[in-house]
């Protein structure tokens, strides 16, 4: 740990030490009162009022609205609501944050510039992991923890937030009984502020309502803004999404303020290493055999297949058995290293096993190579690869591991995945498996028509793709089955384009998509 690294973690770990000092005893940690706690109920003045328009800016952004352009501003809002309460807090920001704040506005931006539903689905899990680690690292020590220690410490945050739901009630309570006290002091007009925040806004959004029931045009100009279909329905899911998002905002900090989570990473390796040798030893020899079979059959492919067997039938198949072979064989890998005493013999064993895993990877992603080469590209087939190559590069690092024991594992592992998901993301693969299936080179003859299952269900595949696919499905020049003037083209075809065409028909400023854009003016819809 460098110089400069240190002193941050000493500045930024002053509200810590003290946070030690004053909880030690039964009585403080019955009542879970801490420096930052007290703080925060000092100072709820700020801290109601930043959730409740953290609240009402997150239903601005989202409701409705699962990849507009309001998504990074909602991400950028997220991290600003974050550092600026804990600045109030007095816990400083660490310079190595850097990281993962970066990542996740880049999957925020990947969200607007995207329509695949999967990768939707797989920024916003990432966005939410990376910015549960960026929390837990702000405010805890956590040079030592490792992904078992992370996800325990995630669990019990989330559990600790649901337990303070209600800590609004209870803060506005010890704040207003506080301004009372205070002998001579100007009046705090800041509570009388948010009870009127508080009514206002649902009274603003009805009455909003009635107006746009009472005046066409009124409505239209609300509708172009913010393309909100505004009903009663609507009102009550507002107000529900403000309600709870305002809660749980509040509830986080809160939780994270009681700081329950010990920093110190306890010593696990009480295993008998005995126990782990036989085992892997007894998984090592049959890896070993396995490895032998793959080199020789597969990779050389000079020994004689089992009758019945061609080479290319040997080669298509088993990738997804391999895959999930090489998982196991990471987790018993870092089980071993985490859970057992150190002992030279499980070390050469766990080194073997590792080796033996990458010849898996090396096979698994040849056969998966050779089955796309038939079969075309799917995006699992698309994730499989990727899935492979991140695999690979961490169980690299697993096996420096097993050596030096000093090697950032938890951190090397966040840097691979996130670094490697985000190139996946802005590569957008739909792009890709249109292009390579629609390339002249691999495409068969008759795409439609033919009726081999193969042949078949490419052409309606191909249709269930995302507007990221449009630069190939809506060009002539790449997809011979396309027509500009709608006229012969197949039905798989036909059904791309309305369906692009109903997802772009009602676009507007906040749920405006660069994918969805570019497919509206490609297909001129």
């Amino acid at each position: 740990m460098n110089e400069s690294y240190q002193n941050n973690q000493s500045n930024a770990y002053t509200v810590n030490n003290y946070f030690r000092q004053e909880t030690m005893g039964k009585e403080a940690e019955k009542n879970e009162e801490t420096i930052l706690t007290r703080q925060m109920k000092k100072q709820f003045s700020f801290f109601a009022p930043a959730s409740l328009l953290y609240s009402l800016f997150y239903a601005f952004c989202l409701y409705r609205n699962a990849s507009g352009i309001t998504y990074p501003f909602f991400v950028a809002g997220t991290l600003c609501y974050f550092f600026l309460s804990m600045k109030k807090l007095g816990v400083p920001y660490k310079k190595d944050s850097l990281f993962y704040v970066i990542s996740i506005l880049l999957l925020g931006i990947s969200n607007c510039c995207t329509d695949s539903p999967q990768l939707l689905r797989m920024n916003k899990l990432g966005i939410f992991l990376l910015s549960f680690i960026l929390i837990l690292h702000t405010v805890y020590y956590d040079d030592e923890w490792n992904l078992p220690k992370y996800l325990g410490a995630i669990l019990r945050t989330i559990g600790k937030t649901i337990a303070c739901l209600f800590s609004p009630f209870i803060d506005l309570t010890s704040f207003y009984d506080a301004q009372k006290q205070k002998k001579g002091a100007k009046k705090d007009y800041i509570l009388y502020i948010i009870i009127g925040i508080s009514v206002s806004v649902p009274l603003l959004i009805v009455t909003t309502l009635l107006l746009c029931s009472a005046d066409v045009v009124f409505r239209s100009m609300i509708d172009k803004l913010l393309y909100l279909k505004i009903s009663f329905t609507d009102i009550f899911r507002i107000v529900l999404m403000v309600t709870t998002v305002f809660f749980v905002s509040y509830a986080l900090l809160t939780a994270l303020c009681k700081k329950n989570i010990p920093e110190e990473t306890a010593e696990k390796k009480t295993g008998e290493p005995i126990i782990a040798i036989t085992v892997t030893g007894i998984l090592s020899v049959i890896y070993l055999l396995f490895s032998f079979v793959q080199i020789f059959y597969l990779f050389i492919g000079n020994m004689k297949l089992p009758e019945g067997y061609t080479y290319s039938a040997y080669a298509r198949q088993g990738f997804f058995q391999l895959l999930v072979v090489c998982l196991i064989n990471l987790m018993i890998v870092l089980a071993c290293l985490c859970f057992f005493k150190d002992h030279l013999i499980l070390k050469v064993i766990l080194t073997v096993i590792s080796g033996c895993t990458f010849v898996m990877i090396l096979s698994s992603a040849l056969r998966m190579f050779m089955y796309i080469a038939t079969y075309r590209l799917t995006f699992l087939r698309v994730f499989v690869i990727w899935s492979l190559a991140v695999i690979f590069l961490l169980m690299a690092g697993i096996t420096i591991y097993i050596y030096f024991q000093r090697f950032p594992l938890f951190f090397y592992s966040i840097v691979v995945v996130t670094v490697f998901y985000i190139a996946l993301s802005f590569i957008h693969p739909d792009y890709w498996i249109a292009r390579y299936n629609l390339n002249p080179s691999v495409r068969l003859s008759n795409l439609v028509t033919d009726m081999d299952p193969e042949k078949f269900n490419n052409g309606y595949y191909l249709s269930t793709l995302s507007a990221d696919a449009a630069p190939v499905l809506l060009d002539e020049n790449h997809n011979p089955y396309y027509r500009s003037d709608d006229a012969d083209m197949p039905y798989w075809m036909d059904d791309y384009c309305y369906r692009i065409d109903t997802k772009t028909r009602h676009m507007g400023i906040r749920n405006f998509n660069f994918s969805l854009n570019y497919a509206k003016n490609k297909g001129k819809f």
